[in-house]
């Protein structure tokens, strides 16, 4: 199958550079586009982006190829663009970090 872009929003495990030594790893999530045949090869590109900046793949949730037709925030349509024009590309948008009770 001819790889083609893909967006999903991944859950991640990262260590904030700017807290404590030493502080526990915390959750986040983000919007990834990059080009993919399949699902599979979708995760292990974000597993591999991830792991460059020393974090983790917790997730991959609503992963599938960009619809052309859809409506995107501006962050997510500069993506995409970011993403069109780079073969390699694997896009990351805005870290949401949220509270583990």
């Amino acid at each position: 199958m001819q790889p083609v872009i893909w967006i999903g929003t991944i859950e991640i495990s990262f260590t904030d550079p700017e807290g404590p030594s030493g502080a526990k790893p915390k959750p986040a999530f983000t919007v990834v586009t990059t080009w993919a045949s399949n699902l599979d090869e979708y995760g292990q590109k974000c597993k591999r982006m991830l792991e460059s900046y020393g974090w983790s793949l917790l997730g991959v949730e609503r992963a599938r190829p960009a619809p052309a037709d859809g409506e995107y925030s501006e962050e997510v349509e500069g993506m995409l663009e970011r993403t069109r024009n780079n073969p390699n590309a694997i896009i990351h948008g805005t870290f949401y970090s949220y509270p583990v009770t």
